[in-house]
């Protein structure tokens, strides 16, 4: 065989070729090894009551399939002041999928998983430190293809403490509106801005009728605030409702009070609203349509009623006359607007000598 074509077979097929006695072999090209990726978590605090999860994520470079099953991965934490050299506590994974018949394995996938956590999870420093391993094996395989590990910060719960209504109970007077007071503190459980309050009101826990209050602290985190109530406001048991969010995850705390009144003779009524659609884009139209009822125990359809419907822009304080809105014969009303802003809608029954006024709920339209 001539030199040059022991050349060629070599250069073909990567075999070992002899050659005056000496072995000549073709290199095969490096394999990748597998490994694992930075693993981040997300919104890792106590949750204020109950259990929750802290979600966490990671990519796993060259993962190990072997033909077409999925490798399997595992993952365990310690919490703050657990031995990490123990077993650990069991973290939740989501499995990789298998391939597809005859499909080439990815270059890396995104592992998901969770951490479950519940209020009993106390740190004993702002930010207590857990740590949360993974481990990667072949299907079938006995020996790690790679681990990977993180220290992360468990921040404590927010809470509201202090939360108190007065007076409890409301004693309604006909003819006469009473001041109702909220106060709470807010409990960080992280730095200054990590909470948002949304929304704080005070709420019927038989009805629809509420009071919307302002979601603004002082500097020392405490909240004071109130509405007045007058005699058409539901009897019964009610709630100071704070609604706060944190990170992805959203949050209600509530305080219970009650609202009485005695008999004022009059019938009670209602008005409900719904706005379709929701976002507009400006100029565009939005229908506001509801039913109006009254009653004494039972509701019935407040027949050609005149209605008031009021309009207030977002981020201001004063609601402005629209106009008036008419029932038919069986309570509905209807009407077709084109709002130039965002704000919010709502509609007004004016109470007689034998019936108590009511007023709907607020519907917020976005105008885009």
């Amino acid at each position: 065989m001539r030199k040059t074509l022991r050349r060629i077979l070599v250069a073909a097929t990567g075999a070992a070729v002899i050659a005056s006695g000496a072995a000549i072999t073709a290199t095969s090209p490096a394999i990748a090894a597998t490994s694992v990726g930075t693993i981040t978590l997300t919104d890792a605090f106590v949750p204020p009551s109950g259990s929750d999860k802290i979600p966490f994520k990671f990519t796993l470079n060259d993962p190990p399939f072997v033909g077409v099953k999925a490798p399997k991965v595992a993952a365990v934490f310690y919490k703050e002041g657990e031995s990490t050299s123990g077993s650990g506590n069991t973290a939740t994974v989501n499995a990789i999928a298998d391939l597809a018949a005859n499909a080439s394995p990815p270059a890396s996938v995104e592992v998901t998983g969770s951490v479950p956590i519940s209020s009993s999870d106390k740190p004993t420093t702002d930010s207590g430190k857990w740590k949360l391993k993974v481990t990667v094996t072949a299907d079938g395989g006995t020996s790690a293809a790679a681990t990977g590990d993180v220290d992360f910060a468990v921040a404590k719960a927010t809470r509201v403490t202090g939360a108190s209504v007065d007076p409890n109970p409301v004693q309604l007077k006909s003819g006469k509106e009473i001041d109702v007071y909220a106060a709470f503190k807010l409990e960080r459980g992280g730095a200054a801005g990590d909470e948002k309050i949304t929304d704080v009101r005070l709420e019927s826990k038989d009805d629809d009728d509420y009071y919307s209050l302002t979601t603004g602290l002082e500097s020392d985190d405490s909240y004071h605030d109130s509405a007045s109530m007058d005699y058409d406001t539901s009897a019964g048991a009610w709630q100071l409702k704070v609604t706060i969010t944190r990170g992805s995850k959203t949050y209600a705390f509530v305080k219970g009070f009650e609202v009485r009144k005695g008999s004022s003779g009059k019938a009670k009524s209602k008005v409900t609203l719904t706005a379709s659609p929701t976002k507009v884009k400006k100029g565009k139209s939005v229908k506001l349509y509801g039913k109006v009822y009254r009653g004494y125990t039972s509701w019935s359809a407040w027949s050609k009623k005149i209605l008031k419907l009021y309009f207030k822009k977002k981020g201001t304080s004063s609601w402005k006359f629209v106009g008036y809105i008419g029932s038919n014969s069986s309570g509905k009303y209807s009407k077709t607007v084109k709002p130039k802003y965002d704000g919010y809608w709502r509609v007004l029954a004016d109470g007689t000598s034998k019936t108590n006024k009511s007023a709907s709920p607020y519907k917020f339209v976005d105008v885009k």
